[in-house]
């Protein structure tokens, strides 16, 4: 019988144990973060949602909780990504995803998010995405984003091509892109808008991702008398294409090349990227163009030792703060963050009228969950390499641009 007893008494204990256990589970709060883990894209996205996460948690945390990073490696592979994106929903039971990266990842994987439904805050420029939202909001509402839609790159890239033309009578333009579907969802924006601004597309030409040499780019754009190139380029070697460029051809180049972003670009190149006028997206990249964004410079490099690589670490850092608006939101009003139908209206009170003090700028929400981009909010800035360093030249600027 004393053994009996002394089973039960054991046996109590035990679950009593398991159920402290698990309560204290519940008192973490997960982040998931997906993405190419091994480009500087997915270690941006870890990097910045890692930083806000540890500035929070330094602070109590959320509602008392500890915040928790978790993260999977997409590998830029949509069936790989699908995966990662129910490991995250299924087995750790995440609060929120964050990442993604590339539009035809997350394209590809809208119908995941409305299988798991969990919150994903992607980091992806295609207009579909929230196209799709739009047409099918009950499925995709769980979608948000933090890049700027590349409706907005065209208008931008017209921008600083304007600038130039203003020193140097620009007409006469070839266009080197990506073969990329976040490519030709602007390439008729873009084209068309060249048009109005009274300059001559006399070439259009798609550099696939593999490719290195940019030998015959370069020809036909002195074939063809070019005063300059628009350039997009995320996907491809833009190291090799700048640095040929300088080695071999004479017109500035203008546009969007992400790679361009990185501080450690003009080491990358050679200096061969010096006068390059890039468009840095929701301004994201390393100039202290506000308050907040030089503090979260300052302290980025002191935690990792290095400026930001990548545009993801600033939308992870600050889709992270976004969650924490959210979250306290809905727990301010009685209701359950925990239940991503709950999150997903309190997301959507992050707008115009209530918008996030972030680090690039005020964040919004649209409708349709992009993120608004435009004066007073986050911009699409204009920047030009010079000596080693960065000029913001529209426009916010810190210099002016020279060629």
């Amino acid at each position: 019988m004393k053994k009996l007893v002394v089973l039960i008494v054991l046996a109590s204990l035990l679950v009593i144990g398991c159920a402290q256990k698990e309560t204290k589970k519940e008192e973490v709060i997960k982040i998931g973060v997906i993405g190419p883990m091994e480009l500087k894209f997915g270690k941006g996205m870890v990097e910045g949602a890692k930083l806000a996460i540890e500035e929070i948690n330094a602070k109590g945390g959320i509602d008392g909780k500890k915040l928790v990073l978790v993260t999977r490696d997409g590998k830029l592979k949509p069936d790989v990504t699908a995966q990662g994106l129910r490991s995250l929903a299924y087995d750790e039971n995440v609060n929120v995803i964050i990442g993604g990266f590339s539009s035809g990842i997350v394209i590809a994987n809208m119908d995941t998010i409305a299988e798991i439904k969990k919150v994903w805050m992607v980091e992806c420029a295609s207009p579909t995405v929230t196209k799709k939202i739009a047409e099918d909001y009950k499925d995709y509402k769980y979608i948000f984003r933090l890049e700027a839609n590349s409706s907005t790159f065209a208008p931008s890239i017209i921008e600083g091509l304007n600038l130039l033309r203003e020193k140097l009578g620009v007409k006469k333009v070839v266009i080197v892109r990506d073969q990329a579907k976040w490519v030709e969802d602007i390439d008729s924006q873009l084209k068309d808008l060249l048009a109005k601004n009274g300059y001559e597309v006399v070439d259009d030409i798609a550099i696939p991702p593999d490719k290195t040499n940019f030998d015959d780019v370069f020809t036909v754009v002195k074939e063809k008398k070019a005063d300059a190139i628009v350039a997009m380029i995320a996907h491809g070697d833009a190291v090799d294409f700048v640095k040929q460029w300088k080695d071999s051809c004479k017109v500035p180049v203008v546009g969007l090349i992400l790679p361009a972003v990185d501080p450690n670009f003009w080491n990358e190149t050679n200096g061969k990227c010096d006068k390059l006028i890039v468009l840095a997206p929701a301004s994201e990249v390393p100039i202290p163009i506000n308050e907040n964004m030089e503090n979260f410079l300052k302290k980025y490099k002191e935690r990792f030792g290095h400026l930001p690589i990548a545009y993801s670490a600033y939308e992870s850092y600050e889709a992270v703060y976004a969650f924490k608006r959210a979250y306290e939101m809905a727990k301010k009003n009685g209701e359950d963050p925990t239940n991503s139908d709950v999150l997903v209206k309190y997301l959507e009170k992050i707008n115009r009228q209530n918008p996030l003090d972030g680090v690039r700028g005020k964040i919004a929400f649209t409708k349709n969950h992009d993120i608004v981009v435009g004066k007073g909010y986050v911009v699409n800035l204009i920047f030009q390499w010079q000596n080693g360093s960065m000029v913001a030249v529209a426009p916010i600027s810190t210099g002016e641009l020279v060629w």
